[in-house]
């Protein structure tokens, strides 16, 4: 009959410890590298481009598709020339983008363009002469109306809506990074 002792089990606990103590910390070490990784932008190896990036659209009828090319079926038709759209990935001559109501789907690199525009995701926001909030109005902007992104800093974005220009509350549109707004 095979006994230990009890030093060789004391022994053995510590020696465990020691390396469960080193394992946690290398995973601990993993998890912070991958976390402060994940806030730098990812280059495109196709475009050098950053990933994610915003872009809209060129016209008025664009196909989202299931796949990268035009053998996968068309699940949306969208129908809003400048619609902002997230380039979240490349394949090929192929973008996947999201909605700002969180769809996906491919479409091809030449629908889209680079100018930047917004689209209000509230039911109401005001359009304001000054980035501040005891600025007047100018108008009422109601969900999903689209406009072209000028400049954002801190909490205001300036654009523009047809021949109006203000101000508007960043966190009232989609169509921006949170590093566009410092």
């Amino acid at each position: 009959m095979l006994m230990t002792r009890h030093s060789d089990i004391i022994s053995n606990i510590k020696l465990f410890s020691k390396v469960f103590v080193l394992a946690a910390s290398i995973n601990l070490c993993l998890i912070v590298t991958i976390a402060s990784a994940s806030d730098g932008l990812i280059i495109s190896k196709k475009t050098g481009l950053p990933l994610p990036r915003f872009v809209s659209l060129k016209g008025n009828k664009v196909n989202l598709r299931r796949g990268p090319s035009l053998d996968y079926k068309i699940d949306w038709v969208y129908k809003r020339k400048h619609l902002p759209l997230m380039i979240v990935s490349e394949f090929g001559h192929w973008r996947k983008v999201t909605d700002f109501e969180g769809y996906s789907g491919w479409i091809y690199k030449d629908l889209l363009s680079g100018s930047r525009y917004i689209i209000v995701k509230n039911e109401e926001t005001l359009l304001r002469n000054k980035p501040s909030f005891d600025s007047l109005g100018k108008a009422i902007m109601k969900r999903e109306v689209i406009g072209k992104l000028i400049e954002c800093k801190g909490l205001w974005c300036f654009i523009r809506i047809k021949n109006m220009r203000g101000y508007v509350l960043a966190e009232h549109i989609w169509g921006i990074s949170i590093d566009q707004r410092h």
